[in-house]
């Protein structure tokens, strides 16, 4: 003889389990997007940052050549030029408006014998050094061939998109790069370096 048991689960007892797993998915959903949101994050941040030091790579590069024209706009500096290539490559990020007020890009020149500041003068430098091969070479620009440019996007704030408490707290982190070149020779028409 065969006897078979059926258990009966009443309505009461299977409301209640429903309410258990509507919890359990409300408690598994927080760390989940939570999650998400994180690597969105710092995805974000680390495409960003890529983004300046391209930028940063691309400005210092053009700079070399002494070129003033950019996508077809002529600017009064070489200093001018390079900001436009940063504003143009940074995906709106930086623009001129809040480049103005915050100073995130900056573009620096350094004679070859002192790396650690930059030069100040504009003309009539008239410094003279001499190089590993016995050349000697007279500065009458900061920016003349020779010297190094540095292009450096400093203090980009990143607020983080869905703050943490006690994990990731809303105070964001400043992005940035940096890029140097030398100075190539001027190109045949110019006798001088335009203004840097």
């Amino acid at each position: 003889m065969e006897s078979t048991s059926t258990i009966v689960t009443s309505p009461y007892r299977r409301r209640k389990q429903n309410g258990n797993t509507t919890v359990e998915t409300a408690l598994m959903f927080l760390p989940f997007f939570g999650l998400i949101l994180g690597i969105a994050d710092f995805s974000m941040a680390l495409f960003i940052t890529g983004a300046f030091q391209q930028a940063a790579r691309d400005a210092a590069q053009f700079t070399t050549t002494y070129n003033l024209t950019y996508n077809g706009t002529t600017y009064g500096s070489q200093t001018a030029a390079a900001k436009a290539i940063i504003y143009a490559e940074s995906f709106g990020f930086i623009n001129a408006s809040n480049d103005n007020a915050n100073h995130y890009v900056q573009v620096n020149y350094y004679l070859p014998n002192d790396l650690s500041s930059p030069a100040t003068c504009t003309n009539n430098c008239d410094y003279t050094w001499t190089d590993s091969n016995g050349t000697s070479y007279t500065i009458q620009y900061e920016n003349a061939p020779g010297d190094v440019v540095e292009i450096r996007v400093v203090g980009f704030p990143w607020n983080w998109m869905a703050p943490l408490g006690g994990i990731m707290p809303g105070t964001g982190i400043s992005l940035g790069a940096e890029a140097v070149d030398i100075l190539q020779g001027l190109p045949s028409t110019l006798s001088t370096p335009p203004s840097p």
